[in-house]
């Protein structure tokens, strides 16, 4: 097994810190390693499958965990596109006193120090999975560390600090929003965590409740206070979100009507999803379109 030291992926010791987008190839060997250091990873696209301490737990687009230091892992690639990750690393030195502070809040103590330990016994489907949104939320809050860290301007060591305990709160919160209980049985968070993945795949379908109800094979009243409770809104929220979201590549890159638009991501009436796109973006789909237009 390989450890990759502090040495080799932080700046330095002064300033311990270092975020590194990443693509795992699916012709890749496996390279179980560990490290001195806290990785947190963001998985921005493809499937795969993490092996965490002699276990394999799947793992794709909107997951996000913390790899504690001496862990070993690594990942493995599931179908044809390479895994995409963003490996934000750090020691706690960085952050110190933030970190203290962070501790007491209860949300942040589950998410970044207990719930990476829990792994060890706990299915590691407690870990957080992000809506589209979230996701889009997390990806460009790590970019913009991604453009301070590579550009090093004046006051980037400030701005890092600022910028990384901005998105541990955000990580924070969300993780608070869908805290699961004990009494979850695994296998039914696991069940609407594959809906999840069906719906960002095929979100045109006439897909209803009813529907997401049978293919979990819960009670509509179990189904909707889980779906809740798990991802932090209700399942018709969630497939707005994912209809709405879907749309925008469309907009941006095509001259077709809105109303093509609308029905190519499953919303056959105009004007509900001129309010559903409202309400995502603050913004008509029209004002989008023109502002975001690529050339």
């Amino acid at each position: 097994m390989v450890q990759y030291s502090k040495e080799q992926f932080l700046e330095s010791s002064t300033f311990p810190f270092s975020v590194l987008p990443f693509l795992t190839l699916p012709s890749r060997p496996l390279m179980p390693h560990s490290h001195d250091f806290i990785e947190l990873v963001f998985v921005a696209d493809g499937h795969g499958e993490h092996l965490y301490k002699g276990h394999s737990y799947p793992i794709s687009k909107g997951d996000v965990f913390v790899i504690p230091p001496g862990a070993m892992h690594d990942y493995r690639v599931i179908e044809s596109a390479p895994l995409e990750v963003y490996n934000v690393m750090f020691l706690p030195s960085l952050l110190i006193s933030e970190l203290k502070a962070l501790s007491s809040v209860t949300s942040f103590l589950n998410f970044f120090y207990l719930e990476p330990f829990l792994r060890q016994d706990v299915d590691f489907d407690s870990h957080l999975k992000l809506s589209l949104l979230e996701g889009q939320e997390v990806k460009q809050r790590i970019k913009r560390l991604t453009t301070e860290f590579n550009a090093k301007a004046l006051g980037y060591q400030i701005s890092i600090k600022a910028l990384l305990i901005e998105l541990l709160v955000y990580l924070s919160r969300s993780y608070d929003k869908r805290l699961i209980s004990p009494a979850f049985h695994s296998n039914e968070s696991k069940a609407i965590r594959q809906l999840c993945e069906f719906l960002e795949q095929h979100y045109a379908h006439p897909i209803n409740l009813e529907k997401v109800c049978h293919m979990c094979g819960m009670s509509q009243t179990t189904f909707t206070g889980k779906f809740k409770q798990i991802v932090g809104k209700t399942f018709i929220e969630y497939r707005n979100e994912v209809r709405i979201q879907a749309s925008l590549k469309q907009l941006r890159e095509t001259d077709d009507k809105i109303i093509h638009i609308a029905e190519s991501v499953g919303i056959n009436d105009l004007s509900h999803f001129n309010k559903l796109f409202k309400h995502h973006l603050k913004m008509t789909p029209r004002q989008y379109r023109i502002t975001y237009r690529r050339s």
